[in-house]
């Protein structure tokens, strides 16, 4: 699980969106050194909690993974689609990393 100070309220005006296809990315500046995540998960992608918690916990650890190679000094919230039910870590990890190194947002 990411430590407290690197998870942001999806609150707030975010000035950049990206679309994957498992998963929304919209990004905005937060003037600090360091990066903060959020993850939207509606209960129209699965009404059991375990499952919305299992998608975030995944989700989560992908971002631990590359987390020293994500540019600093950025909110990221995800929003979860429903395509996202279902698929393994390794496919999850591939989309994270392909869509923010698209973006220039590794290092």
């Amino acid at each position: 699980m990411l430590k407290k100070r690197y998870r942001a309220l999806p609150r707030g005006v975010f000035n950049k969106s990206f679309a994957s296809r498992f998963f929304l990315l919209k990004i905005r500046d937060n003037g600090l050194l360091y990066s903060r995540f959020g993850f939207v998960i509606s209960k129209k992608i699965d009404k059991r909690a375990v499952v919305r918690n299992r998608l975030r916990r995944i989700l989560s650890s992908c971002l631990e993974e590359i987390f020293d190679r994500i540019k600093q000094g950025y909110d990221m919230v995800f929003v979860i689609k429903k395509d996202m039910v279902g698929k393994n870590r390794k496919e999850i990890l591939n989309s994270v990393s392909s869509l923010l190194a698209k973006e220039d947002f590794l290092k």
